[in-house]
């Protein structure tokens, strides 16, 4: 996988100098796949970081009410940031998020009172969605199910990136983010069953062109989308 997603972004003159932290992990092999270019020491989380903060309110209070939910559904569906804001703050902000981190045993990440600048590793992220996917001593089944199912019903127009692994996936659940600091930083969680083999996929990435605006943001998600269906056809 480190030739052939190596070679497109090197021969790729929009990718030769951006930064990604990639990895994959096969449930049914317990296999990982790694590739990485660039400086990823410190991969900010953009929007991703909505799902560990989400488990963090469930683990200060496993009963939601019915506005917690409306702010959950905002937040994780439609990406509100207002909501994450406000979940942020009900989990302790800064504090609660490391918490969090610590109990999932994310040793490489670490929260920020601008929660769309939080740092993370893309394996420490196949940490936390083992936990959702595989097994967890730390989330209830109850919770696990309750978060899958918010991210099975994200946005149509926010499944790209991890998207990209299998033409026909079986079932997509992701938490996909982007911010503007200085360049495009680029995002994509989640999981991606095909043909009853799970995959847990996480790839971060930074130094996007910002010069075309929006027509550079929609040139990144493709960027990213490609990258992973370069690595879906040489696992699959």
């Amino acid at each position: 996988m480190d030739k052939k997603v190596g070679k497109l972004s090197q021969t790729n003159t929009d990718l030769k100098n951006e930064n990604f932290n990639f990895t994959i992990y096969d449930v049914a092999k317990q296999k990982t796949y790694r590739w990485s270019q660039g400086k990823i020491s410190q991969m900010y989380t953009a929007s991703t970081v909505k799902v560990p903060i989400l488990i963090g309110l469930l683990h200060q209070d496993a009963k939601l009410t019915a506005s917690d939910k409306k702010l959950v559904a905002g937040m994780i569906r439609q990406s509100s940031n207002a909501d994450a804001t406000a979940i942020f703050k009900k989990i302790g902000g800064v504090s609660g998020l490391n918490a969090t981190f610590a109990r999932l045993g994310m040793d490489h990440s670490q929260a920020s009172s601008k929660w769309w600048l939080s740092t993370v590793s893309s394996e420490d992220y196949i940490k936390l969605l083992k936990h959702l996917f595989v097994k967890s001593s730390k989330i209830s089944r109850t919770g696990r199910n309750y978060i899958i199912s918010e991210m099975f019903q994200v946005n149509s127009k926010q499944q790209w990136g991890i998207k990209g692994f299998s033409d026909t996936p079986n079932f997509l659940a992701n938490k996909n983010g982007w911010t503007l600091s200085g360049s495009w930083i680029m995002n994509s969680i989640g999981a991606v069953e095909v043909n009853g083999h799970l995959y847990l996929i996480s790839i971060l990435s930074d130094n996007h062109p910002d010069g075309r605006g929006n027509v550079g943001l929609k040139t990144a998600k493709k960027e990213m989308t490609s990258l992973v269906r370069i690595a879906g056809e040489y696992i699959l």
